[in-house]
């Protein structure tokens, strides 16, 4: 059952410092949203653009435009995030509270945060290459069977990104560790990874489909489903992250 603890106590964790959530969140997430707005403004792009069903560029904007703000958009999202998780990473595992409106912005954390968490996607990027060219040996003629085999082996590499992903609160302490070293310190614990992965997929799936129906209350609604959908959803699962480096590397117990 210790996937199941470890999601408990990440959930926990969230519920039981909603003010330090909240430090740790809300300064970063307004700057950024101040940040998008300016350069949408400086850069003249109508609130057309914003329109999903958009398919050509509005009156006026280039394609120049375009890319500089997709970008700084890019841009400011991924610092923001990082940012989030190693303030995040280093209150909990080194009790490191945030003070005022916003948390400690460290750059090298953040940037090496951000190296690690790139080298795992390249990682895994690299590791799909053998399925894909497996789907295509088999061709349509076996599409069921390719859709089996890429369903279990796209199950198979988020359990081992799990078990790779404690170099990132690793480097957001200033403690990096290596690849060989996470997952040797996750070796025979993948059944209760995927456990976890399970019980955290069901736990959104339920939230989601109280947001929904929680929809049809106006304020109330829109409200909670900001606050649970930008604030807490993603704060749980950074908050996985950091209890599998606390329990994995740290060996700490789950109360």
């Amino acid at each position: 059952m210790l996937g199941w603890q470890i999601f408990v106590h990440s959930v926990r964790m969230v519920f039981g410092n909603i003010k330090q959530v909240l430090q740790i969140t809300v300064g970063p997430a307004l700057i950024a949203t101040i940040i998008i707005v300016g350069v949408f403004m400086a850069l003249g792009i109508p609130l057309e653009a914003l329109d999903e069903n958009a398919v050509d560029l509005p009156p006026g904007v280039t394609a120049g435009s375009a890319f500089v703000f997709v970008v700084v958009l890019l841009a400011v999202m991924f610092v923001t995030m990082f940012w989030i998780a190693v303030s995040w990473h280093r209150f909990i595992l080194m009790e490191e509270y945030p003070t005022g409106i916003l948390p400690t912005f460290r750059f090298d954390r953040i940037l090496a945060y951000f190296g690690r968490f790139l080298m795992l996607g390249i990682l895994m990027v690299i590791a799909y290459i053998p399925m894909g060219l497996v789907a295509v040996a088999l061709g349509e003629g076996f599409a069921g069977l390719s859709i089996i085999l890429m369903i279990a082996y796209s199950v198979f590499l988020v359990v081992c990104f799990y078990r790779l992903s404690i170099i990132l609160p690793a480097a957001a302490i200033g403690n990096p560790i290596s690849l060989g070293e996470a997952w040797n310190n996750t070796s025979g614990v993948s059944g209760a990874i995927l456990l976890l992965l399970l019980v955290a997929f069901l736990f959104q799936v339920l939230v989601q489909l109280a947001f929904a129906a929680l929809a049809i209350i106006p304020v109330l609604g829109v409200l909670l489903t900001v606050f649970f959908g930008t604030l807490i959803l993603p704060m749980i699962n950074v908050s996985i992250f950091t209890t599998m480096y606390g329990v994995f590397i740290e060996k700490r117990e789950l109360s």
